[in-house]
């Protein structure tokens, strides 16, 4: 090869070179800036989770957000800003940013009041003679702020927890299948008010300082049969049947004051609720009869009726000859004041089973069963099973917490 051909050679593999050298060097110049720039965006969003979760923690202790605390608050060399506001009718928005160096990064969280109807039996108080016995089944979440009782091996298929611990009567067996947690708090903290007010506003309200009774029987068609009487008094005024959608537009029905008995197969979705008394004469519901949907939502996961009952005082098992025999209710219950019993317990039969499809919540236990030993002597054997549409769905204007929780969260 020749000498030119040879200095071409050369200068050619030194192009060659030189353009690579020249690759090499952007590519790792290259590779620094975008780490730097993923170190700045990293750095942007762990400050915006911070905020998002400190924001969150505020709202979550004391109900509310003050946005002064989170209005460019200085955290890990950026800032944070934090702002929540209305989204529907009882949701909020909470959104938080971080910056550092010049970046940006968003996180919005979707909150929601915490709801009661997620337990499938929640009880404040369970008193020391109260207690779960062989044949008991709870089906969902269990929760009381008492101590729990057990005699024989009640069933709980969901966790159960308890402020007080649990005591255990002989023979000492209870299954706890989702297990046990001790010394868990859930303060009983219900504002019945927003059930009221939509009443007022769009369904069935019954204002009477003097109290009332009503009785009404869901008919499948979605149509309700009712009538009414002044409480203390025995005779039922006329029947009345009305579409529940004139009836109660909204699907809220509310009496002020006086005792509501209620039966039937529900069309629909509904909240019925009575107001709260001082005393023990009104502000009960009375289940005279089975009080079912059109399909059982257990076996049903697309059924599409759901009811709520909100009561000032308790729901009671009346004791009539339907009820001598099972007792089925498909609801969720709020005793704001009470809890669930049976009527005359003491000579009611044994009769059976009341089985649940839903919760019972209550500021205290009721009994609806007396049992000797593990035999069931008068009431029921409780078969209660959660329905698990009220984790994401509540009937119309049910009572929520004072608590928030978190619905969605996006990064």
């Amino acid at each position: 090869m020749g000498g030119k051909a040879s200095m071409l050679v050369v200068l050619g593999f030194s192009a060659i070179m030189l353009v690579v050298g020249f690759n090499f060097n952007n590519v790792m110049i290259n590779a620094v800036d975008n780490f730097a720039d993923y170190y700045d965006d990293t750095i942007a969003h762990n400050i915006a989770v911070s905020g998002a979760n400190m924001a969150a923690n505020r709202l979550f202790i004391t109900g509310a957000l003050d946005e002064d605390a989170f209005e460019d608050l200085v955290f890990e060399n950026g800032l944070i800003n934090a702002s929540i506001t209305d989204f529907g009718t009882d949701q909020k928005k909470l959104v938080a940013t971080g910056t550092y160096q010049g970046i940006t990064s968003t996180v919005e969280i979707i909150l929601k009041p915490s709801s009661f109807a997620k337990f499938a039996y929640y009880m404040n108080l369970f008193g020391g003679s109260d207690e779960l016995t062989t044949g008991d089944t709870i089906w969902g979440p269990f929760h009381t702020n008492g101590k729990l009782t057990t005699t024989g091996s009640p069933v709980f298929y969901g966790k159960a927890t308890a402020k007080l611990g649990l005591k255990m009567n002989n023979p000492k067996d209870p299954k706890f299948y989702g297990g046990f947690e001790s010394g868990v708090e859930i303060p009983f903290e219900i504002d019945a008010t927003v059930t009221e007010n939509a009443a007022i506003a769009g369904g069935f309200y019954e204002p009477s300082g003097t109290p009332v009774d009503y009785k009404f029987v869901f008919n499948s068609d979605a149509t309700i049969t009712y009538s009414s009487r002044a409480t203390g008094t025995v005779a039922w005024g006329p029947d009345t049947t009305a579409a529940l959608s004139t009836f109660a537009p909204n699907g809220v029905v509310w009496i002020n004051k006086g005792n509501m008995y209620v039966s039937g197969t529900v069309n629909g979705k509904y909240t019925f609720g009575i107001g709260q008394s001082s005393g023990v004469g009104n502000g009960n519901v009375y289940i005279q009869d089975d009080l079912v949907y059109r399909t059982d939502p257990i076996d049903d996961p697309d059924c599409e009726d759901m009811l709520g009952i909100v009561t000032g005082n308790n729901v009671i098992i009346e004791d009539t000859p339907a009820n001598h025999s099972d007792c089925n209710i498909h609801a969720t219950m709020i005793n704001t004041k009470g809890g669930m019993s049976v009527e005359n317990l003491n000579s009611f039969p044994a009769a059976g089973d009341l089985y649940i499809a839903g919760g019972v919540i209550g500021y205290q236990t009721g009994s609806v069963s007396i049992y000797s030993g593990t035999t069931l002597e008068h009431g029921y054997k409780l078969k209660l099973k959660y329905d698990e549409r009220f984790l994401l769905e509540n009937p119309p204007a049910f009572p929520a917490t004072a608590n928030f929780e978190i619905v969605s969260w996006w990064e």
